[in-house]
């Protein structure tokens, strides 16, 4: 809105439209500032167009246009503006001087300009225009009669006085929850529908805004707030299209038994006129403005609901995929897993989280007969990012007759020796079978003495892929693919950081 007016200004506001542009800061620059300052301007230009003579000069000058009508006796009009000192233009001394012309203290106006100077007035005998009050003007050229231009939005603030009423002209309604303690206003207003509750729409009133316009009422509701002694209703509200403000009738609500005090910068709102229970207080603001923020109570039913669909199920088992679920579901190896629909889309998650190359060639078809016969492991990493617990890699051993899997986080592929001891005594203690055969890469790790030294005494088969042949250890890197797409699908669907992989 300072925008606009100030883009509004004819051009004789050039100078100050300048000054305001450059030297202030337009978005924190209160609207009432920039209207005094044109009013002032405005004033400033008045008093220059009235083309008159400064009075303070005019008791010693003579202007150039007596000397040349011949105002003095000389006639000369190539003499210059002279001073009078109480002598004639022969150098004698003027034994008897007039007392208006001897001293400057003892000078009275003209009784046709009402200035004074030395001599008979040039005005004399001229006749007067009413229209400025100047001498032989005529009304083609009288400047004071033709309409100075001024800023019709000042007026427009000048005339309503706050400054909500001079944003009605807006089109947009603005969403808040904050209402102005409004002393003018006759009714509670609002523009937003969404605050109202059981409004009636056979309303046939009319309310004028502050820029003359009369806009229909569209109907009155109800507005419920949450304070902190309980919700209250405020009855009676006008919903006015396109008002952007909501507003509190002050009148309106000492009509229903509230009493309003206004002092110390700031107006205490009570119940009743007992001052006992306060419902509020509302500081002015910069603006000398009363603005309430009011939080609306919300009315809402909630029914408890749980939807069993493949897509949920297909996210609590890791982001498995279509025919394993099925086959879950059909055979009953889940407990509580409900009857789902046919359909199924491919999740976001799945489709970020498992892209991958090719996969290897089959590998043989001999399978262990019994648990922990023959053990697949290997080693992933190290990762880019670390994990919570700053680990970069992980290590995986792999049942052959049963395909189960463990999982160990390391900080360093050191420590694949340790996990492998634990490994080995925790799966023998709980299963009643001896590790026989274990089936790696010839990383460093499974390569070194201990490693090999220990192996060699507990009687465990060591099985070694050849250099390069990822191939031969396909049980492992598969294995190693599924867990890492497990993870990222589960990152990808809930918008995790990475350092949550582990």
């Amino acid at each position: 809105m300072l925008q606009k007016l100030l883009i509004s200004l004819p051009r004789s506001y050039d100078s100050i439209y300048s000054v305001i542009e450059h030297s202030k800061d337009l978005d924190t620059l209160e609207i009432q500032e920039v209207v005094a300052s044109l009013k002032n301007f405005e004033l400033i230009l008045d008093r220059h167009t009235e083309n008159s003579t400064e009075k303070a000069f005019t008791s010693l000058n003579i202007e150039s246009k007596s000397s040349k009508n011949g105002s003095f006796s000389g006639g000369n009009k190539s003499q210059k503006n002279w001073k009078g000192n109480g002598k004639n233009w022969n150098n004698k001394s003027n034994s008897n001087p007039k007392p208006n012309a001897s001293n400057e203290g003892t000078k009275t106006p003209c009784k046709h300009c009402e200035k004074l100077h030395y001599g008979k007035c040039w005005f004399e005998g001229k006749p007067k225009f009413r229209g400025c009050g100047k001498f032989g003007n005529m009304v083609r050229d009288c400047h004071g009669t033709q309409p100075v231009q001024k800023v019709n939005y000042a007026n427009q603030v000048e005339e309503t006085g706050t400054l909500f009423y001079a944003c009605n002209a807006m089109t947009g309604v603005k969403v808040n929850n904050s209402w102005y303690v409004d002393s003018g206003c006759s009714n509670h207003m609002t523009g937003d529908e969404g605050l109202l509750i059981d409004i009636r729409r056979d309303v046939t009133s009319k309310v004028k805004m502050g820029t003359g316009e009369t806009v229909p009422v569209a109907g009155k509701g109800t507005l419920v707030i949450e304070t902190k002694t309980g919700r209250k209703h405020i009855q009676e509200v006008m919903l006015v299209p396109g008002l952007e403000e909501n507003l509190l009738s002050v009148g309106q609500m000492m009509e229903h038994g509230y009493c309003l005090v206004f002092g110390k910068g700031m107006v205490t709102i009570f119940d009743d006129w007992s001052l006992q229970n306060p419902i509020a207080k509302v500081p002015m603001t910069s603006n000398r403005c009363f603005s309430l923020t009011m939080v609306p109570a919300t009315q809402l039913v909630l029914r408890a609901s749980v939807t069993h669909s493949l897509q949920t199920w297909h996210k609590r088992l890791g982001h498995l995929n279509d025919q394993s679920i099925r086959m879950l579901a059909n055979q009953d190896m889940v407990h509580g897993m409900p009857s789902l629909e046919k359909d199924f889309a491919v999740c976001e998650g799945c489709k970020l989280g498992k892209q991958h190359r090719d996969s290897f060639p089959a590998e043989s078809t001999w399978r262990a007969q019994f648990p922990l016969e023959l053990v697949h492991t290997d080693i992933c990493g190290p990762m880019q990012i670390a994990s919570m617990s700053e680990n970069r890699y992980f290590l995986l051993f792999i049942d052959d007759c049963s395909r189960m899997a463990w999982v160990y986080f390391l900080r360093n592929k050191s420590n694949a020796f340790e996990c492998f001891k634990k490994f080995k005594a925790m799966t023998e203690l709980q299963s009643g079978h001896k590790v026989k055969s274990l089936r790696s890469d010839r990383g460093g790790e499974f390569m070194s003495n201990e490693f090999l030294a220990y192996c060699s005494e507990a009687g465990i088969q060591r099985q070694l892929t050849v250099a390069y042949s990822p191939q031969q250890n396909g049980v492992a890197e598969r294995k190693n693919r599924t867990v890492i797409e497990m993870a990222k699908s589960m990152l990808h669907e809930k918008s995790l950081p990475y350092e949550f992989w582990a």
